[in-house]
């Protein structure tokens, strides 16, 4: 099995270099290239007994030291309790929301802070793109003040209000949802493989003044409610440095 739940072994970094008889930065690299998958559990990554038995690593380009290693076929799988589990996921999801509320609150750059808020949002989520883009209601425009990875639309940095998505009825939930853009009539060609989409609003009070709105590459996925109740505190946050910043700066696009 792949689910950290399941009956499936995982094995963390370490215990896998010993059950292969490479180093741990071998095994290290080779997670990061994405030649060995790994599922992150905060700052840990755990393969699972599948994907270590299909792996096979260069040994001869290893270091000396290890290219005469011998696996060691009793290297024990993690023991993961899942309490412990939850609590490393929710300790990840405070830290990423208190890191942008201090941001918030230090007055951190107007630019640097919607890009944490996009970055801390990916991050946590296992998204591959974002973006947030305000109103600017004195300036009839809306403005895309921060993007993580690749672009969800084709759509310039700056548009007309009339031409724009947070227009749509679908850019206002009350809260963060993710829709399914197939049941819903989007202009041809204004998406790039778009299927669904997260989209948490961001709101003065009442006021509407941007929207958050994420996916992973065009790939159908859902969030529980935690992690939407997430990706709404960050845009809850946001609207709270909005505030700060319209008061001292005019907003600009990325």
């Amino acid at each position: 099995m792949n689910d950290l739940t399941g009956s499936g072994d995982v094995y963390t970094m370490a215990e896998a270099a010993r059950l292969k008889g490479v180093s741990y930065h071998t095994v290290s690299r080779a997670v990061r290239r994405g030649k060995l998958p790994a599922t992150r559990l905060g700052r840990m990554a755990l393969i699972t007994s599948e994907d270590l038995r299909e792996w096979r690593p260069m040994r001869e380009r290893a270091p000396r030291k290890y290219r005469r290693r011998e696996p060691n076929p009793e290297a024990t799988p993690a023991l993961l309790d899942l309490a412990s589990a939850e609590r490393v996921e929710l300790a990840s999801r405070l830290a990423s929301l208190y890191e942008a509320l201090f941001a918030a609150a230090t007055d951190m750059p107007r630019d640097e802070f919607f890009g944490l808020v996009a970055d801390r949002l990916a991050g946590t989520l296992g998204l591959r793109r974002v973006a947030i883009r305000l109103l600017d209601e004195t300036g009839g425009r809306t403005v895309r003040v921060a993007t993580y990875g690749p672009p969800l639309t084709n759509l310039p940095e700056e548009t007309a209000i009339d031409d724009s998505p947070l227009m749509n009825e679908i850019s206002r939930p009350p809260k963060a949802v993710v829709e399914d853009l197939s049941t819903y009539d989007v202009p041809e060609g204004r998406t790039l493989n778009v299927n669904s989409l997260m989209i948490a609003p961001i709101r003065h009070g009442a006021r509407f003044a941007g929207v958050i709105v994420a996916d992973r590459n065009g790939e159908p996925f859902r969030l529980d409610e935690g992690e939407l109740d997430l990706a709404q505190a960050l845009a809850n946050v946001a609207a709270l440095a909005l505030d700060c910043v319209e008061t001292t700066h005019e907003v600009k696009p990325v």
